[in-house]
């Protein structure tokens, strides 16, 4: 009796194709964006495509690691995960304070050399934190005092640790991954509404009392003042426009020769504007969205609660920092700090993204599987 293996839908070949044409077209965009800025440090053109190549290659590796693992093994570690995140903070923040240092901390540093960003090791532990709460307390994740507080306090004490480093711009990102994850999974949009009042309040105090914050608040309404932030996006602006519709042509941008500061990181979206023009700023946002749509609908099939969270928690994640991202380089936004997945130069994000992938298609293959086995089944039947 012949059976009918079942394929993977179409949404996964999107999924699989998309993923594969941002990563290996961000490595060419980085390529040329990077080339002047790692020449004046280095001495090296290629030394921060080389660097990211090797993050690629790691990256890669730990993705096929998660991929092999039983995503469900995870949820038994969601407490190791949050204890190594607020552990290392904790660590970072209290060195901060006792060497009475007024720089960021924003990288685990070991040996004089940073080996990782540290809003991102936090990112990875509350999304797999927040998953593995959500499908353990599904019942009750709609009260408050048993649902939604427990999660809260943990997160918050995450999240605190990262504003503390400080890094308001993750911290809030953070803070919108756990509530809108939090409501899809069926969280009351009353209790998220207000806790989420009480933090706005609180975090508007925050940048009110931060004269650097404050200053680039300020500074986004009066886009006449080039400093503090302005002066970014000014040139991000310049940029893109000088692209047109097909770009001046690969390796040709003029303001990646230190005009456009982070030129390789925060704003590479405008240097893709530049020299490959709109047609292809168009294509990395509607790459994105495919991504986005192709995993929701293949959550769709994934009935267990923990495996269906990180399925969408982790497209939310990648399409959030995707546009965020290029709501900046447009001038839509004050300039963050947040890198463009996949595109942008940052060996950690790369890491994380590619480890949360790996879990997701872990999870697309054991739903495929017991797909299988009904299939089989009901052939016997």
């Amino acid at each position: 009796m012949k059976i009918h293996k079942i394929e993977y839908p179409t949404s996964f070949k999107f999924f699989a194709v998309t993923l594969i044409l941002l990563i290996f077209g961000g490595m060419l965009i980085l390529f040329s964006a990077s080339t002047r800025v790692a020449f004046d440090i280095d001495g090296n053109a290629n030394s921060f495509f080389e660097s990211h190549v090797k993050y690629l290659v790691l990256s890669l590796m730990i993705g096929f690691i998660f991929y092999l693992i039983d995503y469900k093994k995870l949820k038994n570690m969601t407490w190791l995960f949050l204890s190594v995140a607020i552990g290392l903070l904790t660590y970072m923040v209290i060195r901060k304070f006792i060497t009475g240092s007024s720089a960021p901390v924003r990288w685990f540093a070991l040996g004089g050399r940073n080996l990782f960003q540290l809003a991102e090791v936090a990112k990875f532990a509350l999304i797999i934190y927040i998953c593995g709460y959500i499908a353990n307390h599904k019942e009750t994740l709609n009260t408050f005092r048993k649902g939604l507080l427990p999660p809260l306090i943990v997160s918050m004490i995450l999240i605190g640790l990262i504003a503390l480093t400080p890094d308001f711009s993750s911290a809030l990102s953070l803070f919108i991954i756990l509530a809108v994850t939090l409501f899809i999974s069926g969280a009351s949009p009353l209790h998220l509404g207000a806790v989420s009042g009480v933090l706005a309040l609180a975090g508007s105090a925050y940048v009110w009392f931060s004269p650097y914050r404050r200053a680039r608040i300020l500074a986004f309404f009066n886009p006449e003042d080039i400093t503090n932030g302005n002066y970014q996006i000014r040139q991000s602006l310049i940029s893109l426009s000088g692209g047109r519709f097909f770009g001046r042509g690969l390796g040709n941008s003029t303001g990646k020769n230190l005009f456009l500061p982070e030129a390789h990181t925060d704003f590479i979206f405008s240097i893709a504007g530049e020299e490959l023009g709109f047609i292809t700023t168009s294509l990395i946002l509607i790459g994105f969205v495919i991504l986005f749509i192709s995993m929701l609908r293949l959550a769709r099939h994934v009935k267990e609660p923990f495996g269906k969270s990180i399925m969408f928690a982790t497209a939310f994640t990648l399409i959030y920092y995707a546009m965020i991202n290029a709501a900046v380089c447009v001038g839509l936004g004050p300039v963050t700090g947040l890198p463009m997945p996949f595109i942008s130069k940052s060996g950690s994000q790369l890491l994380v993204n590619l480890a949360l992938i790996g879990i997701c298609m872990n999870i697309i293959k054991q739903t495929q599987h017991e797909l299988q086995k009904q299939a089989e089944f009901l052939h016997e039947l």
